[in-house]
């Protein structure tokens, strides 16, 4: 178990959710979260599940290195027109 502080922002008391533990559950920055109080016990649970690694179609495509697609085209290029040189099939 971690333990962590709470503290003031504003008008608001912040808890901060360490890194791994917030990772292992699949939350990222901007996940919704909801809060339930039982007693002296509060209960956080993502409203919309998202698997640790999942990412949405245009968040992949964003990470795209544009230099770096370059790089792999030219390096690859005439791959296609090589001769084989074992028991490959092209």
């Amino acid at each position: 178990m971690q333990t962590v502080k709470v503290r003031q922002q504003g008008g608001a008391m912040i808890v901060t959710i360490p890194r791994d533990v917030a990772a292992g559950l699949g939350w990222a920055v901007g996940t919704e979260v909801a809060i339930e109080r039982s007693g002296e016990k509060l209960s956080f649970k993502s409203t919309k599940r998202q698997a640790r690694g999942s990412l949405t179609v245009a968040e992949l495509l964003g990470q795209i290195d544009v230099e770096e697609i370059a790089a792999l085209n030219e390096g690859s290029k005439g791959f296609a027109e090589a001769k084989p040189v074992g028991r490959e099939v092209w």
